[in-house]
């Protein structure tokens, strides 16, 4: 595969899409949740995000 046919439009939406989407959700369950309001939970979704 060259890079002009893997560097396209498509592909640049796909793995946008497929990053955004955990991102999103992780962001959704972070807040929506009570466990960033404790210091440990803090640090546990802390690591999460930053391992992502």
């Amino acid at each position: 595969m060259t890079r002009e046919r893997f560097l396209t439009v498509r592909w640049n939406n796909l793995m946008a899409v497929g990053l955004g989407i955990p991102a999103v959700i992780f962001v959704v369950l972070a807040f929506s949740t009570s466990m960033w309001t404790e210091l440990s939970g803090l640090i546990g979704i802390s690591i999460v995000g930053v391992v992502y």
